[in-house]
């Protein structure tokens, strides 16, 4: 069964195991990823060159060299909106689990708000990898199937990214 099977990611200190989400919670995560998703785009291009004939992966990219690109991508969009997209990645699922020696004493427990708080205390940067890892698990056929109906990367990009006029801000 597709939704048992588990992904082992090992990100800071701490080992994740991730489930997929069922199509109809992946549905309704989509919308709202979407929305979130296209500053990042925008954002993340330049990464992958401006060669219009060459195909790219949003999803095979270099998380570690992205990482300040997409810290700045998100720093525009409202902290509750984001928040709320975090916890529907990570916790409201309930289908990631974390060991991690010094906080669940090496123990695999079930990811919650609380020991989400304690894992990545201190390390926000992880959290966001693991969304990434949630989204790449969870999307990747989504974005191949995106990219291949709209052209490359590039064009995707122009397509979907907002005008200068149209940002939203958190006040």
């Amino acid at each position: 069964m597709k939704q048992m099977e588990t992904t082992e990611k090992k990100i800071g200190e701490s080992t994740f195991y991730i489930r997929p989400f069922p199509a109809f919670t992946a549905a309704n995560i989509s919308g709202e990823l979407a929305a979130v998703i296209t500053p990042l785009l925008a954002s993340i291009a330049p990464l992958f060159g401006g060669d219009a004939d060459q195909e790219a992966d949003i999803m095979d990219m270099d998380i570690d060299k992205a990482l300040p690109s997409i810290s700045n991508a998100f720093s525009s969009l409202s902290g509750e909106k984001f928040e709320s997209l975090m916890k529907k990645l990570l916790i409201n699922s309930g289908n990631i689990s974390v060991s991690n020696e010094e906080v669940t004493g090496g123990e695999t427990q079930r990811l919650t708000y609380d020991l989400a708080n304690e894992v990545f205390c201190g390390e926000v940067q992880d959290m966001y990898i693991l969304c990434f890892e949630v989204i790449k698990l969870n999307f990747r056929g989504f974005f191949k199937k995106l990219g291949s109906r709209f052209g490359n990367l590039q064009g995707l990009i122009t397509k979907l990214a907002p005008s200068s006029a149209n940002t939203e801000s958190s006040t």
